[in-house]
């Protein structure tokens, strides 16, 4: 399959069957719009704006009534609210095992991550998915685990690597304790070029050890997974 970087969180998988899309995270801070050209299935992790851009989502859903949307219980309520077909809008709890555009997707998570402990934490979704051996994994605002790994470890890990609820060293243990074979980082649209070096250089496998490779895209950017 192939990874298309949307910007901040947003991210794409044209899966091996033919060239059906899956998107995951299509919100305001990235360009929702090419996100979704072309999608067949959208993922939403969380309700927060940066991950799903409700009316860019609401359009494209009523002009293509065949495509459906995943997502946790407050962002398909959101969605609804705003417009979105009902029929083409599904909650997801943590457990569920899906199968999206031909895609095997195991949902996890629960909470977002602290932001203040005075702050209302978002319900937030993660997704394995998997797809002919390949394998992709999206926390959404969080560092949880995937509750369960292929048997020969990930292919993708994305790691977020800006917001107000972060950390770099929990950035940096999360890379690390998940094996995968390639590192690459989301969540940024916060981070100046010189954020970005910086974090590079902290997440780089020479400083941290480990054997996967860290590979920042850029917006409209793909990596073949």
């Amino acid at each position: 399959m192939q990874l298309t970087f949307h910007g901040h969180a947003c991210v794409s998988l044209t899966l091996p069957d033919g060239g059906s899309t899956l998107v995951i995270d299509p919100g305001t801070f990235g360009d929702a719009a090419s996100a979704l050209t072309g999608a067949a299935a959208v993922l939403i992790t969380h309700d927060h704006v940066d991950h799903v851009d409700v009316p860019a989502l609401v359009e494209h859903l009523a002009a293509h009534p065949d495509v459906h949307v995943w997502a946790s219980g407050p962002a398909a309520a959101a969605l609804r609210d705003g417009g979105a077909p009902s029929n083409q809008v599904q909650e997801v709890e943590a457990g569920q095992v899906l199968d999206v555009a031909g895609a095997r997707v195991t949902v996890g998570g629960g909470n977002h991550a602290v932001i203040h402990p005075e702050v209302l934490r978002a319900v937030n979704m993660t997704y394995l998915i998997e797809v002919d051996g390949q394998s992709l994994y999206h926390p959404g605002d969080s560092y949880e685990p995937p509750a369960r790994l292929p048997d020969d470890g990930l292919d993708v890990l994305l790691v977020p690597v800006s917001g107000p609820w972060m950390r770099l060293a929990h950035a940096m243990d999360f890379a690390r304790s998940v094996p995968a074979g390639t590192v690459v980082p989301i969540h940024d649209a916060l981070l100046s070029e010189i954020g970005h070096t910086l974090t590079g250089r902290w997440l780089d496998t020479q400083r941290l050890g480990g054997e996967y490779a860290y590979s920042r895209l850029a917006a409209g950017e793909a990596l073949a997974v």
